[in-house]
Order: structure tokens, then C-alpha cells, then sequence
């Protein structure tokens, strides 16, 4: 994946820095400093692929000299807190070879000397992979003169202002969005699909995380093998943006895959299985490569801590900080048990975490697929609740039906065995009772619901009498005579007279 870095530094003579020594360094040549009178010889540093010195057409030709250029910025420079040059810091997409970082280099040199009229000194290095060192890290020191080249070919009187307090923030920000357009351009042109930003990952909203800058000292420290709380903090930040770039990459390969388009072309044809089957391969797949990988990962994180281990082991001091070598030693140790586990559990099934990764993948690209997917199993879901709330109402009627006819034949039992025990005057009240019902309830609820509620009074009171037999003949007679006043009224009929 192609890498972006691009920072604007100074060499000041206030920090005590040395524009000679800079050069020396940078280009990995001897050269002396008039101004300290001291020898910088960096011919015994590896990594230089590439140097050169760009400058205006009408250059006095002594100033080509590296040797004479920085001597001569130096003695231009009287200040004790001097700004004796600015530098620019790039990193090459990792993708370009070298040939092609040296043209882009030099694309980038000349557009600086067109501007600003400066002589430029650049440097491309290799990475340092022997010292820990990522071997994609090409990177290139970019330092040139804070004065530009007047009409005579010598350095002009005046300094150019535009990284002054006033005008710095926007001309590094023009030079990093420049910048960028250059590494795309280059990429394009030599045929690769990666792409690079200048932006920051919050400007850009990524999901990416920033690392703290680590600076010469911790660099050197991590290359020793030893951590320090930031290192390991940008380790962990580092993991977790792989893990990011990795669904990235997932994600490309989604979009890409002609396959992939041609059958999500045909899964609105088919039945709900055909595309929930789809989809549960989509991410079944896609998390199973996330495992994967993160397996892969686990795995490299413990050979790494093997050999680191096996290392210290052989620096363990007699005396003088032995205690501090055993906090170390213990340190990698703990992180080897841990990774171990780590390793057996992603090793049993995939996690729960890498299937919503894959799902979160498939919905970023394929919002229609996800989105009928989860309207079939929601729609499901709904089906199944109703059906077992169904079922649940059907089993409560159930129980309840159960009970109320259990109920029913306990409470025939106990009438019948009360009943079989009444007495002759006990069964004639009884009769009473009944009778009584049958002549005064005519709807049939009524009068069942009133014989249950007498039969129940006798079970707890064989003795139990609703209505009184007086009662019961006094009405009898009432309806009597009722009945034959109105027959009699219908026989006593009195034709109207004729008068």
C-alpha cells in the first residue's frame, strides 16, 4: 500500500546544528566545516541510493560544489541563531522502484528551484532493515539555501519569507497537498491503482488512527529492542490500522470482483433463500479471511517475541541492572503467554468480532444486498414471534381449558358422593330448589349457572335452602290464578252494543 509522509524541518545554527555536517550525513561524503573547523566523514554510512544538486541555470559553478555550497551558506550566515537551510523529509510510495523515485525526485527538486530560486541538495535513502527499520521506508532529505540566486549567480542579499511565521502554515500546506499530487501522479503513470492523501485521518474521517511521533531517540531505542511507553502504544496503533488497511483492502476486492457484481445482479431474481445463502457466504468468507489473517499476524507477533526472547537471554548482567533485565525478560514472557492464548482461541471458531467486520464490509459496498438480507430475517423473525406467540396463547387456553374441566370433575365427584348421602327431607328440598329454578330461569346459562351454585351450597350445607317450600307454593298459586283470570277475561268477552 502506498505510504505518505512529507514534513517541513529547519537547520538553525541556534540548536547547535551544522549545515556542512547535514549535508555530510545526508549525502554520506567527507566534508569539512570552515565555520567549527571540524571534518564530517560519513563515508561509512550504507543506504545512499541517490544524490544530487539542483540549481537556477546562471549558478556560479562553485556553488555545484557540495563541499563549497555549504561553506559558503555558512560563512553567508553570520548570526549565532542563524537559519542556515530548511530540509524537506518525503517517503516514496513503496510501490515505485528506483529508477522511478529518482525521476520523481527530480521533479520535485526542480519545481522548488523554479519557485523559490534556490540551490537544492537531495539525498535518497534505503531503509535500514538490518536495524529494524520497515523495508518499504525509501525516503529522500531534501535540504536547499534559505537565500535565493540573484542575477550574478551568488546568493541574493535577502532571505524569501514564504515559511516565515506569517506565511509558514499555508505554504507547508500548499507543499503537502502538492506533494501528494505528485506521488498519485507518478503512481498513475507507472501503473499502479494506489493513491495517497495528504490529509490527516480525522480531516479525511478515516477510521485510521495517528501515531505519536517518535523522534531520534526512541527510534534508536526501539532499534536496540528496547520499548519504551510510546513505541508500544504506536505498536498497538500500528496493529489495529493493519487490521483497518486489511477490511480496506477487502473492501477494493469486493468492489473489483466481476464475479461478485454479476451475482449480486442476479440475487433480485431469486428467492429470499437464494439471497440470504448469498449473503451468509459473502460473510462467512470474508471473516474467515479476517481470521485468518489475524492468525497470521499472532503467529509472527510470537516468533517475533521467541527471538527477542532467546536475545535478552544472552545480555542477562552479573550485577549492575539485573533488575531491570528481569522486569524485561518477564515483560516478553507475559507477552508470549498472552499471544499464545490469543492464538488458541482464534484457532477454535470464527469470533464474533471478525463477523461483524465482514458484515460491516459487505454494507459499506453492497447496501442493497445487506439491506434486503436483514428485511428477510426480519420479516422472519417477526414470523417466528408470532408463531410462538401463537402457540403460547394456544397452550394458555390449553392449561386453562384443563384446569376449568378438572375443576368440573372434582366438583361432580364431590356432589355426587354429598348427594348420595342425603336423607329423604334432604332430597325433597332439594327437588324444591330445583323445581323452583326451572319455573323462574328459562334461559339455559342462567338456570345451569344457578343449579351449580345450589349444588355447591349443599355440598358445604346438605341443609341449604334458597327458596322456602311456602315460598315456592305461594308463587305457584299466584301463577295459578294468573292464568285463569286470563282465560276466564277471554270467555267473559262483551260484544259492543248497537246504540
Amino acid at each position: 500500500m502506498a505510504i505518505y509522509h512529507f514534513s517541513v524541518k529547519t537547520i538553525s545554527r541556534s540548536n547547535g546544528r551544522s549545515a556542512v555536517a547535514c549535508a555530510a550525513y545526508r549525502s554520506g561524503e567527507k566534508l569539512v566545516c570552515n565555520f567549527y573547523g571540524k571534518e564530517q566523514d560519513y563515508t561509512k554510512k550504507t543506504g545512499v541510493e541517490f544524490t544530487e544538486i539542483y540549481a537556477p541555470d546562471n549558478t556560479n559553478t562553485e556553488l555545484l560544489n557540495r563541499q563549497t555550497l555549504w561553506n559558503q551558506v555558512e560563512k553567508a550566515e553570520r548570526r549565532k541563531d542563524a537559519l542556515l537551510a530548511r530540509e524537506f523529509e518525503i517517503a516514496f510510495p513503496s510501490e515505485l522502484n528506483a529508477e522511478q523515485r529518482k525521476n520523481m525526485l527530480n521533479e520535485l527538486c526542480q519545481d522548488l528551484v523554479k519557485k523559490y530560486g534556490v540551490i537544492v541538495d537531495a539525498a535518497i535513502h534505503a531503509p535500514h532493515t538490518g536495524n529494524g527499520s520497515d523495508e518499504r521506508n525509501y525516503h529522500a532529505h531534501i535540504m536547499f539555501t534559505t537565500r535565493s540566486i540573484n542575477e550574478h549567480g551568488d546568493f541574493s542579499a535577502k532571505k524569501y519569507r514564504d515559511f516565515s511565521r506569517d506565511n509558514g502554515t499555508e505554504t507547508v500546506s500548499d507543499w503537502r497537498e502538492s506533494f501528494a499530487e505528485l506521488c498519485n501522479r507518478h503512481l498513475e503513470k507507472n501503473g499502479f491503482d494506489e493513491r495517497v492523501d495528504h490529509r490527516s485521518y480525522k480531516t479525511q474521517e478515516s477510521e485510521l488512527e495517528s501515531t505519536q511521533h517518535e523522534g531520534p531517540k526512541i527510534t534508536q531505542l526501539r532499534r536496540q529492542g528496547i520499548f519504551t511507553e510510546i513505541s508500544l502504544k504506536n505498536n498497538e496503533i500500528k496493529n489495529r490500522n493493519e487490521i483497518r488497511q486489511t477490511i480496506k483492502g477487502l473492501d477494493q476486492e469486493i468492489l473489483a470482483s466481476e464475479n461478485l457484481v454479476n451475482d449480486l445482479k442476479e440475487q433480485y431474481d431469486k428467492t429470499d433463500e437464494g439471497i440470504l445463502s448469498k449473503y451468509k457466504r459473502y460473510v462467512d468468507g470474508i471473516s474467515d479471511r479476517l481470521k485468518k489473517y489475524e492468525q497470521e499476524r499472532l503467529e509472527n507477533k510470537k516468533n517475533d517475541l521467541v527471538e527477542k526472547i532467546e536475545e535478552i537471554k544472552t545480555k542477562e548482567p552479573m550485577f549492575f541492572g539485573h533488575k531491570k533485565w528481569v522486569e524485561e525478560h518477564n515483560h516478553l514472557v507475559s507477552q508470549y503467554k498472552e499471544t499464545v492464548n490469543l492464538i488458541a482461541n482464534n484457532k477454535k471458531t470464527v469470533q464474533e468480532k471478525h463477523i461483524e467486520q465482514a458484515k460491516k464490509t459487505i454494507r459499506k459496498h453492497k447496501p442493497e444486498l445487506v439491506e434486503r438480507a436483514e428485511e428477510i430475517l426480519s420479516e422472519r423473525a417477526s414470523m417466528l414471534q408470532r408463531e410462538e406467540e401463537a402457540l403460547r396463547h394456544a397452550q394458555k387456553i390449553h392449561i386453562e381449558n384443563e384446569q376449568k374441566q378438572q375443576k368440573e370433575r372434582n366438583f361432580r365427584a364431590q356432589w355426587s358422593n354429598t348427594s348420595a348421602l342425603f336423607n329423604r327431607e334432604q332430597v325433597e328440598n332439594y327437588n324444591v330448589q330445583i323445581n323452583y329454578i326451572m319455573e323462574n330461569y328459562h334461559d339455559d346459562f342462567y338456570r345451569k349457572k344457578e343449579i351449580e351454585s345450589l349444588q355447591r351450597n349443599l355440598i358445604s350445607n346438605p341443609n341449604y335452602m334458597k327458596y322456602s317450600k311456602n315460598e315456592f307454593h305461594q308463587k305457584t298459586e299466584r301463577l295459578a290464578v294468573k292464568q285463569n283470570q286470563e282465560k276466564r277475561s277471554d270467555n267473559d268477552y262483551d260484544p259492543p252494543s248497537l246504540f
